[in-house]
């Protein structure tokens, strides 16, 4: 039996919007290309977002289960404070209060750093509307999607 690759009408439209992403041109269906969105910075990430996630926590061998939920506001300056609900390894904790920092640069990827410990490089959308992230820390294992829910 011979391995095909099966193109669908979406995963050609995924393609399309990688490649636009890419390239900084978005293409119409009608072929007529826009111009890209302005390059991203600080003032990109403004307003609340809000996000779930899970992972895992890992220690040597030894792996526990981790989801967390919450939202945080970007001040448009690097600036970012938020409160979270978490579950660790089945021991809940709510309502959670954190700061944090933010990098953004023109190509709309990124950093943030919640409390001094927590560290995460971020993909936006130029717009701002959202944006994924990876926790980069040893011993932790989640990446999340965040949406935008107010500008302020």
């Amino acid at each position: 039996m011979s391995n095909r690759i099966r193109f669908t009408r979406r995963s050609m439209i995924l393609a399309a919007a990688v490649l636009a992403g890419t390239t900084g041109i978005l293409v119409s269906s009608a072929g007529a290309s826009t111009a890209a969105a302005p390059p991203c910075g600080l003032s990109t990430l403004k307003g609340t977002y809000l996000f779930a996630g899970d992972g895992w926590s890992v220690s040597g061998t030894g792996t526990v289960p981790l989801a967390f939920a919450g939202s945080e506001q970007f001040d448009g300056a690097g600036n970012l404070r938020g409160i979270s609900s978490t579950n660790f390894n089945d021991t809940p904790s709510s309502h959670n209060a954190f700061t944090g920092i933010y990098t953004v640069a023109s190509d709309c990827s990124g950093t943030f750093t919640i409390g001094g410990t927590l560290h995460f490089d971020m993909y936006l959308d130029p717009h701002g509307d959202s944006f994924v992230h990876v926790q980069t820390d040893a011993g932790s294992v989640s990446a999340t999607t965040e949406h935008r829910a107010t500008r302020t």
